[in-house]
């Protein structure tokens, strides 16, 4: 008579899966609030700072220009300049900069964004829906988007609303135990 192999037991096989996810975030050294707040901070100052080049860049070209309506125009560059601000954020510096390894605030925080399945650097278009995904927050008049940060405290991994639907969390880079 042939033998039937055993069929594993359930409940053993919900303790190995428990106790591999265990190993995986022993593994894992989430970031801290204050790491991501700073890194926020530091890109928020790259990107006010080269919008603000751009806009001062178009209003020298402009005044150079001579146009009838200058002050108009000039006016208009100045007002939409926040605008534009958010753009570049959204659509080109974070989903470009995320999924190369990390935002220039990220990097100097020596943080960066892993998926959390994977554990690895997400891809363009997770990146990019992120940031999309905080765009609708702020949109929203900031409220969500603060929210969505305040989140941070009591999420299982320290993530953030944003990270929640994209399915990603902030974690410390090898050597990165300041804060």
């Amino acid at each position: 008579m042939i033998s039937q192999p055993i069929q594993p037991d359930p409940i053993d096989q919900l303790l190995q899966k428990i106790s591999n996810e265990v190993k995986r975030e022993e593994k894992q050294r989430l970031a801290s609030f204050m790491q991501r707040a700073i890194a926020r901070t530091i890109d928020t100052a790259i990107i006010l700072g080269f919008s603000y080049a751009v806009q001062e860049l178009l209003i020298f070209l402009i005044r150079n220009d001579n146009p009838f309506n200058q002050e108009f125009i000039v006016t208009s560059v100045k007002q939409a300049m926040p605008a534009f601000a958010l753009m570049l954020w959204v659509l080109l510096y974070s989903p470009v900069m995320e999924s190369t390894g990390g935002t220039i605030g990220k990097r100097i925080m020596r943080i960066q964004l892993t998926d959390l399945e994977t554990n690895r650097v997400p891809p363009f278009r997770m990146c990019a829906a992120r940031s999309w995904i905080y765009l609708i927050f702020i949109v929203l008049a900031l409220v969500p988007a603060i929210l969505s940060c305040l989140a941070y405290f009591i999420s299982d991994y320290h993530q953030t609303w944003h990270d929640k639907l994209t399915n990603m969390i902030c974690t410390k880079k090898n050597g990165a135990d300041i804060y």
